[in-house]
């Protein structure tokens, strides 16, 4: 058999060629970007087209589109349309290449026959100015995985561990995984994790309209306990009748098997529901404890996994109501080993027009978890069984006010959690119970974010905008906590170049998860405890100072050319010194911690009118590998991607991680004691993802095929199961 790298190689040389030349001939490439007249913010998802040709495209969420005129047709014209806008119209022939079109706002009486879409208040841009990233549905299409890690690898500061079992977890600028933030269309699903750590298997790729990832800790609205930062997901959502099906099939015996059905019923009703099968034979093995050592190879080990997301809309004229089931349910076995667990999220949201005022967004949502764990020791047959029942109920209100140009965002939300763990013996078909811990947490949160902006001199082109910030915890038991922040954020436009930098300070309370206080102090599993000792808030002190740069030159080398960077410091203060060698056990509350880094990012688009290549660096610097263990000292990545006129594309992401190093139990050589502290180094390793396909029409269907290999050179072993072993897959997709 072939080598697969070899036979993806060259099926990518031969479409490249091919598609290359079909796409420049006879044919000319009209670009440009689509502004607001009044506030200069670029319009995505306008439509530009062709008026005699009707051949068309939208823009990106930067307002740039890209249309091919083939020859002959310059007496043609382009247009572009916009809701609520004035449309524009010019001849071909008068059009300046690389123009940009500013629309005018329009006034519209829409009558009740038009559905209407109140798309949830943008919290993500008012926040307090930081670093972000976003891949939209494009990229992430492009890319095709069915795994969110794979998609983050060129995202400067942010890296992915896990396994089966503890699932996928991120972690951004050094920070822990439970010290991140995951949102899917506004629901917190951290709680969906065993350490209050969201694993993002849970969200299926193909199910994401768009992803965020907010760096920082100084994040008021979102941030509550994210060191690290947040990653916003917003799921797909259609108003048209639609049906998709897609499988994937790959290394390790993986299959996907994934429908997407879009059902309008009434104009004003949308029911939509998106579903994922996925089934893996890793055969790595792997058990708590283990997560940073060799493993071996286990082919009696088998993964399934269940997403199912159902929501129904109905949109009156000025919002929408939406009810949300979310179910994901694992089960994973191996011999003498089996995890069984069942995430069940019920939501329902409010969006738009109360009585006449603008803009309010309320959720209530309830989450339970039911996770199992059951091994058994060969030398007598006991089996020990872990059980965790977990509930979360929120309701959080939210309302933007809009004086000129001024914005105020406030937010006031409740929480209340459950956690119930019992610890047990299964002997000759009898169980004893030996650890039992239930624990809840009540608390009201309140809060808000002002940004005030201006000009100098009344000039648009010079704005900054301040931002303050203010977040207040009130627990139960009756104690307080205050976390103020605040930014600015410069802008200034020279033409063709535009600089936006940014900074913030601010301070942050991270509340320690349930689990946490359940296993507080413990280290031997040997009585019933349900009075268990209260863990005190850990404090993270925080600074960033960064900036944005872009330059849309008049040449044709490239369309725009897009640069990012960072410097940032954290210091965490009250933070646990959590399991660094014993599953499930807190030593102390002691540490103190200061993480430095560098981070930054440059974007070539359509350079040469083919290509996007992007690549990004981060240098971090941790005090205290005791509290922060195995964070890579440095890292970068880059990427090239193609996408074709007709319909073929592909995508290469190198990276490369550097070593990383933690303190860890080494023989004690001092009498009665059972261990002193050493040092482990993980060593540095890069690899290489690729991805081609192609997309074409068949009739009334969709298609879309794709080839992908994922770490390709397979550098790192064992190191970190699964996530970084080489793997293969291939997929096909019918839309309809």
């Amino acid at each position: 058999m072939k080598n697969p790298i070899t036979v993806i190689g060259a099926l990518l040389l031969c479409l490249f060629f091919a598609e290359t030349a079909l796409a420049q001939q006879n044919s000319t490439k009209f670009i440009g970007r689509v502004l607001d007249q009044i506030s200069g913010k670029p319009l995505q998802g306008a439509d530009v087209f062709l008026v005699d040709l009707k051949l068309g495209t939208t823009t990106d969420e930067d307002g740039y589109f890209e249309i091919r005129v083939p020859a002959g047709h310059d007496a043609d014209s382009l247009a572009v349309n916009y809701l609520g806008y004035n449309s524009y119209r010019v001849l071909l022939s008068a059009y300046q290449n690389r123009s940009t079109i500013r629309l005018n706002p329009e006034s519209l009486s829409l009558q009740d026959s038009i559905l209407v879409s109140a798309e949830r208040l943008d919290l993500v841009r008012q926040e307090i100015p930081h670093s972000r990233t976003t891949l939209n549905l494009e990229v992430i299409e492009r890319q095709g995985s069915g795994e969110i890690s794979d998609l983050l690898k060129v995202i400067p500061s942010v890296r992915v561990e896990g396994n089966d079992i503890s699932g996928r977890q991120i972690q951004i600028r050094g920070s822990d995984a439970n010290e991140v933030n995951v949102y899917v269309d506004g629901i917190l699903i951290n709680s969906l994790g065993l350490e209050n750590a969201a694993d993002l298997s849970l969200i299926p790729t193909e199910s994401i309209e768009k992803l965020e990832v907010l760096k920082g800790s100084n994040l008021a609205l979102l941030g509550s306990g994210a060191f690290g930062g947040v990653v916003n997901v917003t799921t797909k959502r259609n108003l048209d009748r639609t049906f998709q099906l897609k499988t994937k099939q790959g290394s390790f015996a993986s299959q996907y098997y994934i429908a997407d059905v879009n059902l309008p019923i009434t104009k004003r009703l949308v029911f939509n529901y998106f579903g994922q099968l996925h089934g893996i034979e890793p055969e790595i093995e792997f058990f708590p404890g283990e997560i940073r050592t060799q493993k071996s190879t286990n082919n009696d080990i088998d993964t399934r996994k269940q997403n199912h997301h159902a929501s129904l809309a109905y949109y009156p004229k000025n919002g929408v109501w939406t009810t949300r089931f979310f179910g994901y349910f694992l089960d994973y076995e191996k011999p003498l080993w089996q995890n069984l667990r069942k995430n069940y999220l019920l939501t329902s949201s409010y969006r738009g027009d109360i009585f006449g005022s603008k803009d309010w967004d309320a959720t209530v949502s309830y989450i339970y978890s039911d996770d199992e764990i059951e091994r058994e020791r060969i030398a007598d047959g006991r089996i020990y069984d872990d059980l965790f029942d977990a509930q979360r109920f929120t309701a959080k209100l939210l309302k933007k006010f809009i004086s000129e140009k001024n914005e105020f965002q406030f937010f006031t939300e409740y929480y209340h959690d459950e956690l119930d763990r019992n610890t047990g013996i299964l002997f000759n078909n009898a169980r004893s119970s030996v650890y039992q811990a239930l624990v809840y947490e009540n608390r009201i949160s309140f809060g808000g974010v002002a940004a005030f902006t201006n000009q100098l001199n009344n000039n648009p082109n010079w704005t900054w905008k301040t931002h303050i910030g203010m977040r207040g915890d009130i627990l139960a038991v009756g104690d307080k906590y205050i976390s103020p922040t605040a930014g600015v954020q410069f802008s200034f436009d020279l033409g063709a170049w535009k600089f936006t930098p940014h900074a913030n300070y601010g301070r942050n309370i991270k509340f320690p998860s349930l689990l946490d206080n359940a296993y507080v102090f413990l280290v031997d599993l040997n009585s019933i405890d349900t009075s268990t000792v209260r863990l005190e808030p850990e404090e993270n002190n925080a600074f960033e100072i960064g900036v944005n740069t872009s330059l849309n030159p008049d040449g044709n080398l490239f369309r725009e050319l897009e640069a990012n960077f960072a410097v940032f410091r954290n210091t965490a203060v009250n933070k646990l010194l959590d399991r660094p060698f014993e599953e499930l056990t807190i030593l102390d509350q002691v540490g103190r911690n200061e993480t430095t880094g560098i981070e930054g990012s440059l974007i070539f688009h359509n350079f040469m009118s083919l290509f996007t290549l992007s690549g990004s660096f981060t240098f971090l610097d941790v005090s205290n590998p005791l509290l922060y263990a195995f964070k890579p000292e440095n890292s970068w990545s880059t990427q090239l991607d193609y996408v074709s006129d007709f319909g073929f594309y592909l995508t290469a992401t190198y990276f490369f991680e550097g070593q990383s190093l933690a303190w860890f139990p080494v023989e004690s050589t001092e009498p009665g004691l059972p261990f002193d502290i050493g040092t482990q180094r993980v060593d540095s390793a890069h690899d290489m993802d690729m991805s081609v396909g192609y997309k074409f029409a068949l009739g009334g269907l969709g298609l879309s095929l794709q080839a992908a290999g994922y770490n390709i050179f397979d550098n790192s072993g064992y190191r970190d199961y699964l996530l970084k072993k080489r793997s293969f897959q291939v997929s096909l997709g019918v839309r309809m």
